[in-house]
């Protein structure tokens, strides 16, 4: 008898259902709580700080009263709606992970409760339910790569690499040095160009990008490669983010990838992941301070 696609996402016992969505919940708070605060000196934010810093300690109150199971539904739902206002103020110019935010909030609201926690039908419900966000997620960003072009030949690679100096060094080790100091000259200047790749190296790491965010999802798939597919693309993530600097999207995409895991690996990643948040939030800061002390 062949198992349905669905159940073959993952399936764990009452018991790390519920604790995967506690965490899961946790996560959920902690991501939007820090990002509210770092967004605040961007545009369009910084065009009202004082009201932005309100909303984000709302949020961080939100966060620390949902922590609490005896508190978690009303806050939760009060850090959702507080999101959601952060993002219609900001519209369109908010970040798109923002949106997931949102539907990971709902699908948590929409878990019912029973005599001892979480139902647990509804508990694996939600569960499933976010990891088919993550694996779709991941595989579209592949299609969409395809769809563009601009990967196949290394094109966008360049043109960031032009474009970012931040971006350029941390492809410093991979690309040779005259073609590295090529694109880093090109800039983004008027008649600049063309934003061609000419090292196979870039090529090369430009196409492994999307191949992989089409075929780690397929081994999200399946018992036998569940484990090395969880593995592989979270560490894709991870050093996609080394020149994209997204954090908080790559937090709620590690959250959503960890819930592949047989036992709850969020609960343990948890204090982790606010300590790079943290990081993060007074990244600036430090580098000031570095920069003030060695001078």
């Amino acid at each position: 008898m062949s198992v349905p696609l669905f159940e073959r996402v993952g399936g764990e016992p009452a018991d790390v259902s519920r604790s995967k969505l506690r965490s899961l919940r946790r996560w959920l708070l902690l991501t939007i709580a820090f990002e509210a605060w770092f967004v605040i000196p961007y545009v369009p934010y910084s065009r009202a700080p004082g009201g932005y810093g309100l909303l984000a300690a709302a949020i961080t109150a939100c966060a620390v009263l949902g922590w609490r199971d005896r508190f978690a539904l009303s806050a939760l739902a009060g850090a959702a709606l507080l999101e959601l206002a952060l993002v219609f103020s900001a519209f369109p110019e908010n970040a798109n992970h923002q949106f997931l935010a949102l539907v990971l909030a709902l699908l948590l609201l929409l878990v019912r409760r029973d005599a001892d926690d979480f139902d647990p039908v509804d508990a694996r419900t939600c569960l499933q339910a976010t990891r088919w966000v993550v694996l779709i997620g991941i595989a579209w960003a592949g299609v969409m790569k395809l769809v563009y072009g601009g990967w196949l030949g290394g094109e966008f690679l360049s043109f960031r690499i032009a474009l970012d100096p931040d971006f350029a060094q941390v492809f410093l080790p991979f690309v040779p040095a005259p073609e590295w100091q090529r694109l880093v000259g090109l800039e983004n200047q008027l008649g600049a160009g063309p934003f061609r790749a000419d090292a196979p190296v870039l090529v090369a790491l430009s196409n492994l990008t999307w191949l992989a965010e089409l075929l780690l999802p397929v081994g999200l798939l399946f018992a036998r490669t569940r484990r090395f597919a969880m593995v592989g693309a979270v560490s894709l993530l991870l050093v996609i983010q080394l020149g994209a600097g997204e954090i908080f999207f790559a937090g709620l995409m590690t959250g959503g990838l960890l819930l592949f895991a047989e036992r709850d690996r969020l609960r343990s990643a948890l204090p982790v992941v606010a300590l790079v948040y943290w990081v993060q939030l007074f990244a600036d800061e430090w580098a000031v301070l570095g920069q003030v002390g060695a001078g």
